[in-house]
Order: C-alpha cells, then sequence, then structure tokens
C-alpha cells in the first residue's frame, strides 16, 4: 500500500474533524433536548403538586377548623394545653404540645413557632428524665415559664421512691435554675420532705431573681408529712429574712402542711389571694408540724395585700391570748398575748370543714372591715377532739388554764358582709357557728346541708329557726336567699320571709316544706270589696312585696296550685283610686282591709335643733341599737305588690308543662326543665 502524503493525511484530519465537529453539534443538540424535556418533565411535576396541594386544602376546607386563622389558632391550642396540665395520662411531661405538633404540617409549623405553647413545663416522674423538660424549655423560647412538678404518690416509708424523687426534683430545679427570671408559676407537690426542702432552699438563696414569680403553690400529697431529718420545722425565716427592698409580684400563694414560716416576708408583701391547707393528722408520726394560731397571726401581718382567704380543714391550736392573765390566773410561755390583726382589704373568706365551736373564736382574733363574701363548710361536732388541730376545747384537763378562764363571749359585727354561703350537716352546727355574729348590710344568702345524701333521700334535714340562727335575724337588705336539701317546718317560712321585706330572688333545691313557703308567699294582706263583682277578695301580700324571681329544682312535695297562687296574689293590685285614697287617709284603707277599726295617731312634734317646736315628725325608717333597719312593710309596698317576672321550674314531676305554661298568662317568663 503506498505511503500517503502528509498532506493527504492532514486532507483526512481536517475531514475527520469536521465530522467530529457536526457529531458535537449534534449530541449538543441532543443535551439541549434533554434539557427541554427535563425541564418540561419538571414543570408538569410542579404543576401536579400545586394541583395536588390546591385538593388537599379544598378537602382541608370541608373540616371547620381549618376556617380559622393562625392567630386564632395559637390562641386555641395554649387554652388546650392549660386546661391537660392535669391529665398528663402517666406522662412525665404535658403531652398537650407534642399532640398539636404531630397532628398536621400546618399545625406543626405553628405550635414550633409558638414559644407559649411550650411554656409550661411540668415533670410527672419519680425517674428523671431531661430530654423532654430541656425540650420544653428550649422551645419556650423568651416566654414565662410554668413549672408543675407532681410525681405519683408513694407510702411514705418507701425510702427508694423518696430517693428516686428526691434526686428528680433536684435535677428539675437544678435545670431550671439558669431560667429563675422566666418562671412565673410554681405548683410543686411531693411526698418526701427532703424534696419540699430544696425547693425551700431555692426561694431563699435565688429570691432576688425570681422577679416574674407570680404564683406559688407547695404542698404535700401525703397525710401529716414526716419532717425527719429536715429542717423545715426548725427553720423560721420571717427572722432571718432580711430583704425589705427586694420587689415580688407574687399574688396567689397556697401551702399544704408545709409550714407557713419558711416563706420570706418579701414574697408575700404583694399576695392577693392565700389558701392554706392543715388537714387533720391521721398519724402519730414524729417530728410532725402543727398548725398554732400565733403562726397564722403572724403570717397574715406579712400580707397587708390580702384580698381572697381560702381555708381548707384548717383549724390551727390556739396558743395565743388578747391579754396578759389577772390575778389568780396562771399562764405560762406557751400562750402569746397579740392584738386583733385588722385585714384591710379583705373581701372573701372560704372556710371548709370548720368546727362550729372555732368559728367564732378565730374570727375574733382579726379585724375584717371590707369583708364582703363569707362561704363556710361547718362540720359536724366532734364528741372527741385531738389536742393538736382545734382551736378550743384542747385545754379543759387544765383547770387553772388561762384559756379556759378567757371569756369568749361578745358579738362580731360583719359590717360589710353581702354575701354569705353556708353549708352544714345538722342544724345545731348552724346555730352555734352563726349565733355570735351580726350581719347588718347583708343581700345573698345560702343555707345548705352539705352530708351524704342518697338518690331515695326524702331531703328530710330540718332547717332551724331564722331567729335561732341569727342573733338579729331581721335582713332588711337581703335580695337573693337560697335553701338547698333542707326542710322546712310548718310555719317556719312565714316566720322566716317576714324577717325578708326587700327580697327579690328565692330559690329552693332539692327542699321539703316547699307548700308552707308558697302559702306564705300567696297570703293576703287583707280583703277589699270588689265593687265591679261586688264580693270581697283579697288585696295585698304579708311577706316580701319585692319578690320578683322563683325558682324551684328538683321540689316534689309542693302543688301546683301553691305556685298559681303566689303568682295570682301578686299579679292582683288594688285599684288606683283605693291607693290614692291610701294616701290621703290610711287608717280608714287598713280599716277596710283588715276588717277591723285602727284609731289613728295623734300626730308627735319634735323639737327642732336650736330647741323650738317643728313641723309633725316624717315617717322615718325605723334602726336598732347596729343601725340595722326595720323589716316592717310600708303599707303601700304591702297592697302593691312587684308582679312575679320569673319562675323557673326544674325537675318538679308534678308540675306539667301545660300547667306551667299557665302562669305565662299572667306576663311573666316561665322557664320549665
Amino acid at each position: 500500500m503506498p505511503k500517503k502524503s502528509s498532506v493527504t493525511i492532514d486532507h483526512e484530519i481536517e475531514v475527520l474533524q469536521a465530522q467530529i465537529a457536526i457529531l458535537q453539534r449534534r449530541e449538543d443538540d441532543f443535551v439541549r433536548i434533554l434539557e427541554d424535556m427535563a425541564r418540561l418533565r419538571d414543570s408538569v411535576k410542579a404543576e401536579q403538586v400545586a394541583l395536588a396541594s390546591q385538593i388537599t386544602e379544598l378537602e382541608s376546607q370541608k373540616n371547620p377548623i381549618n376556617w380559622l386563622p393562625s392567630e386564632l389558632l395559637i390562641q386555641i391550642f395554649v387554652s388546650v394545653t392549660e386546661d391537660d396540665l392535669d391529665t398528663s395520662a402517666g406522662l412525665a411531661y404535658n403531652p398537650s404540645p407534642v399532640i398539636i405538633s404531630h397532628t398536621c404540617r400546618k399545625w406543626r409549623k405553628l405550635a414550633f413557632a409558638t414559644s407559649m405553647l411550650w411554656s409550661h413545663v411540668s415533670f410527672r416522674s419519680r425517674k428523671w428524665s431531661a430530654s423532654p423538660v430541656c425540650a420544653f424549655i428550649n422551645r419556650s423560647g423568651s416566654s414565662l415559664i410554668d413549672l408543675t412538678f407532681s410525681p405519683p404518690l408513694y407510702d411514705v416509708d418507701d425510702h427508694d421512691a423518696a430517693e428516686d424523687e428526691r434526686l428528680a426534683s433536684e435535677c428539675l430545679l437544678h435545670m431550671l435554675s439558669f431560667h429563675l427570671s422566666r418562671v412565673r408559676s410554681i405548683t410543686f407537690e411531693c411526698t418526701s420532705s427532703a424534696s419540699m426542702g430544696l425547693i425551700v432552699e431555692l426561694l431563699i438563696d435565688s429570691l432576688h431573681k425570681l422577679e416574674s414569680l407570680c404564683s406559688l403553690d407547695l404542698s404535700f400529697t401525703s397525710l401529716a408529712p414526716c419532717f425527719a431529718g429536715t429542717p423545715l420545722l426548725v427553720l423560721d425565716e420571717l427572722d432571718k429574712q432580711s430583704l425589705a427592698d427586694t420587689p415580688s409580684v407574687l399574688t396567689y400563694l397556697r401551702l399544704q402542711q408545709l409550714p407557713p414560716r419558711v416563706i420570706s416576708p418579701s414574697l408575700l408583701r404583694s399576695v392577693q389571694t392565700l389558701e392554706l391547707s392543715f388537714p387533720q393528722r391521721r398519724s402519730q408520726r414524729a417530728p410532725q408540724y402543727i398548725l398554732r394560731m400565733s403562726h397564722v397571726h403572724r403570717f397574715l401581718s406579712f400580707i397587708p395585700e390580702l384580698q381572697d382567704l381560702v381555708l381548707m380543714e384548717t383549724t390551727p391550736l390556739r396558743d395565743v391570748v388578747f391579754e396578759e392573765p389577772s390575778e389568780g390566773q396562771t399562764t405560762d410561755n406557751r400562750f402569746v398575748v397579740v392584738d386583733p390583726l385588722k385585714l384591710h382589704k379583705l373581701k372573701s373568706l372560704t372556710w371548709k370543714f370548720a368546727n362550729p365551736r372555732d368559728v367564732y373564736t378565730f374570727m375574733s382574733f382579726f379585724g375584717m372591715p371590707a369583708l364582703e363574701r363569707w362561704e363556710i363548710l361547718i362540720a359536724n361536732s366532734l364528741t372527741k377532739r385531738n389536742d393538736v388541730s382545734m382551736l378550743r376545747g384542747n385545754h379543759g384537763h387544765e383547770s387553772d388554764s388561762f384559756i379556759q378562764a378567757e371569756r369568749l363571749g361578745g358579738v362580731l359585727s360583719m359590717t360589710a358582709l353581702k354575701e354569705l354561703c353556708v353549708s352544714c350537716q345538722d342544724g345545731d352546727s348552724l346555730i352555734s357557728s352563726l349565733r355570735q355574729f351580726f350581719f347588718p348590710v347583708l343581700e345573698q344568702l345560702e343555707l345548705a346541708y352539705a352530708g351524704k345524701c342518697p338518690s331515695n333521700c326524702d331531703h328530710k334535714h330540718p332547717l332551724p329557726r331564722l331567729d335561732y340562727v341569727f342573733r338579729d335575724p331581721r335582713l332588711p337588705h337581703l335580695t337573693h336567699f337560697t335553701l338547698s336539701h333542707l326542710d322546712v317546718f310548718a310555719g317556719h317560712g312565714k316566720l322566716m320571709l317576714g324577717y325578708m321585706p326587700g327580697l327579690v330572688s328565692l330559690t329552693l333545691i332539692s327542699c321539703t316544706g316547699v307548700d308552707g313557703v308558697l302559702d306564705a308567699l300567696a297570703e293576703a294582706y287583707g280583703r277589699t270589696m270588689d265593687v265591679e263583682r261586688k264580693e270581697t277578695r283579697g288585696c295585698g301580700v304579708r311577706v316580701c312585696p319585692k319578690l320578683e324571681r322563683i325558682a324551684l329544682w328538683s321540689c316534689s312535695d309542693f302543688k301546683f296550685q301553691s305556685l298559681f297562687a303566689v303568682v295570682f296574689a301578686r299579679a292582683q293590685s288594688v285599684s288606683t283610686s283605693v291607693l290614692m285614697k291610701a294616701q290621703k287617709d290610711v287608717p280608714s284603707v287598713v280599716s277596710a282591709v283588715m276588717g277591723r277599726k285602727i284609731l289613728p295617731l295623734k300626730k308627735s312634734r319634735v323639737v327642732s335643733p336650736q330647741g323650738g317646736p317643728s313641723s309633725p315628725a316624717k315617717p322615718h325608717t325605723m334602726q336598732n341599737s347596729h343601725g340595722v333597719s326595720s323589716t316592717l312593710i310600708p303599707i303601700e309596698e304591702a297592697l302593691r305588690p312587684v308582679q312575679i317576672a320569673c319562675v323557673h321550674v326544674n325537675d318538679c314531676p308534678q308540675i306539667a308543662k301545660v300547667d306551667a305554661s299557665l302562669l305565662e298568662e299572667f306576663g311573666i317568663v316561665v322557664v320549665y326543665r
């Protein structure tokens, strides 16, 4: 084969290079086509995703929850997490935020963007686990933290469980110590006193860091905890703390079986709501804490802003007296001489399970000039009383005791009290509890039976006469009266209502003797001549002429005729001409109404301050020595009572709906259930 020349070779190379260039251009075209096809494919996929997203959005709009804006959803989520704090289903943390974040993508995004949702840091296990607490604290951002520590209850003799609880509380408080400035509330419940000592130590050492603490709840879950090995019984921070200038925003404080003296006065200065719970001890385990009256008296003296006081099974041991013993009486250093403590801003007092013999004695140590509401649950009188939990009767074995000889008589006037709710288990306890109190401006009164009442109970729990219960039964300012699960004896209803001339609302719940009460409300003031019918008829009412509302709940021993008579009697009124005549000649009208002749009194003349005679005396409101208005009803009100505006009948089987509708003919509102 002849050898190719260099020129020929160069020419062939050029031809091949030209072919390669053509192929390269074709390859570039193919790549460009593939890229265009890939872009088309991606655009198709993106369009599919967009259409699928629209379908999902449309499907989600079928559920009303998705109609709400994100701002409202966040508020709902926060509310749910607050309500479900006590229903953690055995988990160590609050599961509500986690459940919300796992529901859907939208909710998860909102949950992680809402730091307030993770601010409720709770730990409810004795076995320590740092991951859930760390996650909640980190996700809470800069929001204020609400801490809850509430491990399961265990036997106080279980030392292993006590040690686990102590370690868990120690690790939790250590982790929280870096965020104390953000702590808004602390709820600390434990069984071991060693665990409680840790939180008390934190409150003492880091008081200046708790600048946002508004609520504090410290409680033992077991009855009569043992304080062995802890300084809680001897620790008296009321003396040791000297942080008068430390600011505090604490407004709510609850202590259960914890000595109140361990709380610094610096925290107490701004407290407005205080709850104390010291149930009677059930064992003789020592050492235990005994709540004494001197502790309570001194503790309350450090709370000038107190407005609401709640006592749950709290009756302190009385170790205080009002005055020094006189000659012939002996005392010892156990008894502290105190003056009545004025709680100037206290507006509400709730006392559950108070012994009737202790009510007056406890109240006599405090002045409550602004108290407007008093709710009290009176326990049964005990035949045998412990010497560590009762305020009175615990020094009977000491014949020379000064407390035994001290006079406990007198009357406490509740000058500002407007609402009184009393629950009792027998009439004697009701009488012995309130007999030494005076209520001059009472507006709302509720008396209820608080004992166990089975389903087939006939509710025979007698209500004592009102003049037996109250020292002065006259209640001229009373507008709302409620009776619950009590039996009103025949005749007592009229006597009771006669002391309430301004009554506007009467509520009877599961009561017996209702017929007698309704008969008293329907009793006419007298009789007068009906000119049109030429016959006499009843006119006016004898009791409660201002009554507007009657509510009967689960009352089964009265007749519909009695209720109808009340409405009918108050729908009828004396004619205008008779009333006009009554204003001119009252004795003649009274004579016609009462059926007897009444002679008018001579007009008296009073002496003016200057010593000269003045005009005839004008009618005025009669008052007693305490300043209480008389309960006598003016003739105009008795003859022209207020018409019943509303009758509420609930679960009264003897009244049919057809019968109840008859009352609507008088123009009143009837609620029938």
